[in-house]
């Protein structure tokens, strides 16, 4: 059950760090909006893609194998 609960406590912080860096890349992004769409939204892709994406699946991921977990060990 404890296992179940740190898979879902860490995907929940991968999660939540790849939303926070959304959100400040959004903020970040914001000019560029305005003017370019198609530049807004490759910039976007290009500073979410590398690490803060794959953190952010990894995290759904953990969130779903910890809730299995958990409900399996109930």
């Amino acid at each position: 059950m404890t296992a179940g609960l740190v898979l879902i406590s860490l995907g929940l912080f991968l999660f939540g760090y790849a939303y926070l860096n959304y959100k400040k890349q959004i903020n970040n992004l914001a000019e560029i909006k305005k003017q370019d769409l198609v530049s807004y939204y490759l910039d976007l892709a290009y500073e979410m893609l590398p690490y803060k994406l794959w953190s952010a699946i990894a995290g759904i991921i953990l969130v779903l194998t910890g809730t299995i977990v958990l409900i399996v060990n109930i």
